[in-house]
């Protein structure tokens, strides 16, 4: 509660109230310094502890083990990190590669080295997991509430051959207390192909590796009815940009209200979901750079995030 004090024309002084925001933590990126920190927090296709934060490297095969990789990923990501901070799924110069030093994130994805164990998807992904869904925030029980993800991220280096398509998402996983079903909303940052192909959309995550439940997406700009940007967040882009900006991602309850009634409509098994979004539980989120490279195609993708915090605001 803030007291503004406001004078009359009479010269006389009046007290006001304001509520001002109050935000509620959930989750603050940590500073790795220590290598065999930063070695502890890039994973393969194990499974993730969980109210643990890591950065896991997907779709090479539950056998594949992350090693350390002696070359410079900087090229491609622009983090400048020792070469003890760095890993991958093989150690072969150029090949794809995790940075982790201090609060920064270095991705490189080369879809061609490796490629992937199933499919045509190469996902890498600071996340975070509460497997004991007792335990997982409840964003929206207040009315007011607005979920937040924000971060910093440069992105110097995306190109394509053929079918490949690099691009980079930032996810809400919930489920819905009541139904037990869960659903992802998804915020499309960046990508190689225009925005315009990117409205609100419900679709499937029925890849060989997926979940198997529905997606509610869309591009961060100011037109979706489901997410949008704080006030001073970077746009969905399209080009590669080699300085940071700062991206806020936000979801208000009206906003998912809406997404979940798309979502019933599109899927009808899904119309036991509660759309008192009080009901809903936070019980996963990431940050998703991810190369689709078909058989034939070739994807590459370079970025650094840094900062990661996810909390509550309310008035």
């Amino acid at each position: 509660m803030k007291l503004i004090l406001l004078f009359l024309s009479q010269g006389i002084l009046i007290a006001s109230f304001a509520c001002e925001p109050s935000s509620i933590t959930i989750f603050n990126q940590p500073e790795l310094t220590d290598a065999k920190a930063a070695a502890a927090c890039v994973i393969g296709e194990v499974h993730p502890d969980s109210d643990t934060f890591y950065v896991r490297i997907g779709n090479y095969g539950k056998t594949t083990p992350i090693v350390s990789q002696a070359w410079d990923a900087g090229a491609f990501t622009g983090v400048n990190a020792p070469a003890v901070f760095q890993f991958g799924p093989m150690a072969a110069e150029n090949s794809t590669a995790v940075q982790v030093h201090g609060r920064e994130i270095g991705i490189w994805i080369d879809s061609d080295h490796p490629r992937p164990a199933l499919g045509s998807l190469l996902p890498i992904t600071p996340a975070y997991w509460w497997w004991d869904f007792a335990k997982a925030p409840m964003p929206f029980a207040k009315v007011s509430a607005e979920l937040v993800m924000s971060f910093d991220m440069k992105v110097p280096t995306a190109s394509r051959e053929g079918e490949a398509q690099p691009y980079i998402t930032a996810n809400f996983l919930f489920l819905d207390t009541r139904s037990q079903k869960q659903f992802w909303l998804a915020a499309n940052l960046f990508d190689l192909r225009p925005e315009s192909q990117f409205p609100d959309t419900v679709h499937f995550d029925g890849w060989e590796g997926g979940t198997q439940i529905p997606i509610l997406y869309s591009a961060l700009n100011k037109k979706s009815q489901w997410i949008h940007p704080g006030k001073d967040s970077a746009l969905f882009t399209s080009q590669p940009f080699a300085e940071y900006r700062h991206y806020d991602v936000r979801v208000t309850a009206a906003e998912l209200r809406n997404a979940i009634q798309a979502m019933r409509v599109k899927f009808p098994d899904t119309a036991a979901v509660s759309d008192n979004v009080a009901d809903l539980r936070l019980i996963h989120f990431n940050i998703n750079p991810e190369v689709y490279a078909p058989a034939g195609s070739r994807g590459k993708l370079g970025l650094v995030l840094r900062d990661i915090r996810v909390e509550v605001q309310s008035r």
